[in-house]
This record gives structure tokens, sequence and C-alpha cells, in this order.
């Protein structure tokens, strides 16, 4: 058997950088649709309509909303995680000290 061992603060810092990361990730999805936009401004055409109905569809979907979900969801379950162990970790605890 495998043996499991998490260091809280170890966790706690890392929770918060991966929160840390979502925000910016949001931040550079909305700059990327700015800049794609912006990029096509001048465009006209059947190819421009496509590549806009690209842009505030599907790749405004995963920039702004899948993508930092998903991050969102990795520091959720590491929390979750983290506040688990530690709550054996006391159950333990007082279990020995017959608390």
């Amino acid at each position: 058997m495998a043996a499991c061992r998490i260091v809280n603060q170890g966790m706690l810092e890392a929770i918060d950088s991966i929160k840390q990361c979502c925000a910016s990730y949001e931040e550079a999805g909305q700059t990327l649709i700015s800049s794609l936009t912006s990029a096509i401004g001048e465009m006209e055409g059947a190819a421009k309509d496509a590549f806009q109905t690209l842009i505030d569809n599907d790749i405004r979907q995963f920039v702004e909303t899948d993508l930092p979900k998903a991050i969102e969801g990795m520091y959720t379950l590491l929390e979750e995680n983290r506040r688990n162990f530690e709550e054996v970790d006391q159950k333990i605890a007082d279990s020995i000290s017959g608390s």
C-alpha cells in the first residue's frame, strides 16, 4: 500500500496559486477575444463573418468560461481533499487522545 502525505501549508499555497492563475486566464481570454476581433475589424465578406462567429461562440466559450471553470474545479478539488485530510488527521488525533 502506498503512503499518502499531505503538507497543509504547501496545499494552501498551491490552491492560492491556482486561484491566481484562474484570474490571469480570464483576463488573457478577454484580451484574446478583443485582439482577434480587432484583427479582423477591416475584413469584409463571408470569411470575416465565419471568423467572427467562431470568436463569438467557440473561442469565447473556451477562454472565458470553460478554461476558468476547469481551473476552478482543480483548486476546489485540491481544497476539498486538503480539508478531508485535515479532518481525518484530527479524528485520528482525537481517537488516540480519547477525546
